[in-house]
């Protein structure tokens, strides 16, 4: 009985190899010309067609063997990853995202369908999650589990930002290997304090010496000067628009916000003498933006020469504004010493020109790349929010009348034009609602954590030292199992003015979802003041959900000047100003997802008036 196993078994295995051997040998036997043919009938054709199937076959006989060993460790990683999730136990390394190529990883999935791969990655079951996802050079840990993102705020080891910093400063802002290496070396942390373990020099400690100057520059006192020269210069730039009783018809609403708010951020920050003697230099930066992903992709020169060519000449021009401040900036005149100047602008640039200088291997080229970033990362953000901010208002005739309404005691006319409280304007709760409710919304930014020292836990895991942990804010402004959507009715994909209006009698209200058992210390204090308009702003709870500024130590330090930017702004439009939107739906641009904010794929026709009222 067994004998005969055999002789079928040996008969079968003869017959795998005898058509394994037919189906790569066959093609290239009896190809020879019968001897009654003509070499030039129809048989050479036939011959030809046979070689060529016979050659595709080959092809794929060795593309299939090539393939096992790249399926194997798919499948392996496939289970490895499943294993590890279903097998959770605290303080675990987040699982790798299975790849089918070993090398190469999720490198093209990564870069190139960004928004739906990290969504894909960091779901589990229907929940947020960690993982890990291998680059072409390096792997990232993928941080959106909502504890885990709490978690990451709250440990001071894991607020610097340097690795996002010296990527940014490489690919995107042109800074040269020799400068970043006082970049890459530092691993002394953003505090005032460097971490024990860490033997950088103090005037080397540039990821500090940049947290500090620009926390410093742009909250408390230096911050106002910066804050009351946006609003005259947004007065002026719209006062100077031809706008009168009658609709005048616009095009355009983000290029009306490019010109009119986009010029006063710079200004305001950067003082008029950086625009006054690089004319081109406001619309040079939106076409940089328009390139900025390709950079971001490391794409080289020959692929896109526009993006290149405009950094360059914007990186001169900065060079250009250094050397004309300098030369013209005295201590010595009224006022000139102060947080504010004509040639530099906010003091914070003087500061920094002081110690960033100071640093090894930096020169002006290197200094022009770091304010690049800042350029660009403080008015691509800002406009976008103000724009979004505004046309939700005016596209809701019920919103915009609750608005006005509310600012009544907020808005002051005299002969020299109109004034807004920005104490009260600040405390505004349905104004506050839609800023944070556009932030998020529309931004899709990256924010990038590391511990260059010890291994660090966030939630139920742990990021292993030196590891790199990134947060999607918007996979995580997308969570349907954190943010209320009223049962359906608001889903998280939508604009809901009001969604982050709580009220301590309505268990459908608030940012969170919650049932009427949930009543928080918050709610029950807001409750006791009593709230209005449909309930209080509360942002309470949301430290590891809504993030489009960051969070803990590392939170961009520019968030506060940037709230008080997009909040006058859009009280002064509601307050001055009647605004139809002509082309009510359209489509939002996600090219640069993990960069920023949205913006409409498409112009945004508008009419605009002055509101009569306001003569």
């Amino acid at each position: 009985m067994t004998g005969r196993k055999d002789v079928h078994h040996d008969f079968a295995v003869a017959i795998s190899w005898s058509r394994l051997k037919e189906a790569i040998y066959e093609p290239f036997l009896n190809q020879s010309i019968p001897y009654d043919a003509s070499p030039f009938a129809s048989s050479a054709q036939e011959t030809k067609s046979g070689l060529w199937t016979g050659t595709s076959r080959q092809v794929l006989v060795a593309a299939g063997i090539l393939a096992i060993p790249f399926v194997f460790n798919y499948l392996f990683a496939v289970i490895v990853y499943h294993w590890t999730n279903l097998r959770r136990t605290k303080r675990q390394t987040p699982p790798e995202y299975p790849a089918m190529l070993p090398f190469v990883g999720s490198t093209f999935s990564f870069l190139w369908d960004s928004a739906s791969f990290v969504k894909k990655a960091t779901s589990y079951a229907g929940k947020l999650t960690c993982v890990r996802i291998s680059l072409l050079v390096n792997g990232i840990f993928l941080v959106q589990e909502p504890a885990a993102v709490a978690d990451m705020w709250k440990n001071q080891c894991l607020s610097s930002p340097i690795y996002v910093y010296t990527i940014g400063l490489r690919y995107m802002f042109g800074m040269s290997e020799k400068a970043l290496e006082t970049y890459t070396a530092d691993d002394s942390g953003p505090a005032r304090n460097p971490h024990p373990s860490s033997n950088v020099a103090p005037h080397n400690r540039v990821d500090f010496l940049t947290h500090d100057l620009l926390l410093r520059g742009l909250t408390g006192a230096p911050m106002l000067p910066t804050f009351r020269r946006f609003q005259t210069i947004v007065k002026r730039n719209l006062g100077a628009q031809e706008i009168g009783d009658e609709w005048v018809e616009m095009p355009d609403l983000f290029r009306f916000f490019t010109k009119n708010i986009g010029t006063a951020v710079l200004e305001a920050l950067f003082g008029p003498s950086l625009l006054e003697i690089n004319p081109g230099f406001a619309d040079d930066m939106w076409t940089f933006d328009q390139e900025v992903q390709n950079l971001a992709k490391r794409l080289p020169r020959f692929m896109i020469p526009r993006a290149y060519q405009v950094r360059n000449r914007m990186l001169a021009q900065i060079q250009n504004w250094y050397r004309y401040a300098r030369e013209h900036f005295r201590d010595d005149e009224d006022g000139a010493a102060g947080d504010w100047d004509p040639f530099w602008g906010s003091v914070m640039n003087r500061d920094r020109q002081k110690s960033l200088l100071g640093i090894d291997g930096q020169d002006d080229a290197a200094m022009a790349s770091a304010d690049l970033g800042l350029m660009w990362t403080s008015i691509t953000n800002s406009v976008p929010s103000t724009m979004m901010t505004a046309l939700h208002i005016f596209k809701d005739a019920d919103l915009l009348s609750r608005i006005r309404a509310s600012l009544e005691d907020t808005v002051s006319r005299d002969a020299s034009g109109v004034e807004l409280a920005m104490d009260k304007l600040l405390s505004k709760d349905l104004l506050q609602s839609v800023y944070a409710e556009v932030l998020r919304l529309y931004v899709q930014t990256y924010i990038t954590r590391c511990a260059p020292h010890e291994d660090v836990a966030i939630g139920s895991w742990w990021l292993p030292r030196n590891e790199v942990g990134m947060v999607s804010s918007h996979v995580s402004h997308m969570n349907t199992e954190f943010w209320n959507e009223q049962n359906g009715k608001h889903p998280v994909t939508s604009f809901w003015a009001e969604r982050f209006l709580l009220d301590p009698s309505d268990a459908q209200s608030g940012p969170m979802k919650r049932t009427a058992g949930d009543m928080t210390n918050e709610a029950e204090d807001k409750a006791a003041k009593g709230a209005t308009d449909g309930g209080q702003f509360s942002s309470k709870g949301l430290s590891g959900a809504w993030i489009p500024y960051g969070g803990g130590f590392g939170a961009c330090p520019g968030r506060l000047l940037a709230k008080r930017m997009i909040m006058f702004t859009s009280a002064l439009l509601v307050s001055e100003f009647d605004i139809e939107i002509r082309t009510p739906e359209f489509e939002m641009d996600s090219s640069h997802y993990g960069l920023g904010i949205q913006k409409p794929k498409v112009p945004v026709a508008f009419a605009i008036r002055r509101r009569k009222a306001c003569h």
